[in-house]
């Protein structure tokens, strides 16, 4: 059976979701919400004046972009990964942006790297006004255009799975004192790379921007690097 147009009611209830998904996030990023800590449901649908239902389905909204779990006790808590997966996340990512990055170089049209220098730009821009989920959105724009540059449907969809597991650690290592400056000098030199047409150079840099990330969020956990 084909489904119809959603009615208004689905409509509002799809709207009041990602409103409330977004004030959630922001509220994360802007570090008001700590790794770890537990939301409770009922006192958030209180504050927010709504009811536990759209609450609960922005909040799975969130589980699906990594900023919340779900955990076996029925509980949400800000997502906060182990020392063991971010090694394993970024290890695994570096191997497979590296390869990504190197074939983008390889495969580029000219067109195709005057539209990095746009996504470049928006990152910059966001990372002058110290927007940090204007931020993140930007990074994943970035990358995932690496990633679709490489022409390489497989690699894109292992990058792809990897940066959804990734998502979650961002926010850890971009509160850290200069990591956000750092983050941004490192992206610089990425574009460099493609303008100076090196593919190895490429891969070298990506491979330690995502080794960068991974001690930043070490850190981050209060673990030794």
């Amino acid at each position: 059976m084909i489904r119809g147009r959603p009615s208004r009611v689905e409509q509002r209830f799809r709207s009041l979701t990602r409103l409330l998904a977004e004030e959630l996030k922001e509220g994360i990023v802007a570090g008001k919400l700590a790794p770890g800590e537990r939301i409770s449901e009922e006192n958030l649908a209180a504050k927010l004046n709504v009811g536990p239902v759209p609450i609960r389905a922005a909040l799975r909204r969130l589980e699906a972009e990594g900023y919340v779990t779900f955990l076996s006790t029925n509980e949400v808590a800000v997502s906060k990964p182990t020392r063991e997966e971010v090694e394993d996340y970024y290890t695994i990512a570096s191997v497979l942006e590296g390869l990504a990055a190197r074939l983008a170089v390889e495969r580029a049209h000219p067109e195709e790297v005057s539209r990095l220098r746009e996504l470049h730009q928006l990152l910059r821009e966001s990372y002058q006004k110290k927007d940090l989920g204007q931020y993140f959105e930007a990074n994943s724009n970035f990358h995932r255009f690496i990633a679709e540059m490489a022409r390489s449907e497989r690699l894109y969809r292992l990058i792809d799975q990897m940066r959804q597991e990734i998502r979650r650690t961002r926010i850890l290592s971009l509160h850290l004192p200069q990591r956000l400056d750092s983050s941004m000098r490192e992206h610089d030199q990425i574009l460099d790379a493609f303008l100076k047409k090196n593919p190895e150079l490429a891969e070298a840099i990506v491979v330690k921007h995502l080794y960068n990330h991974m001690e930043a969020v070490k850190k981050a956990l209060g673990s030794e690097a």
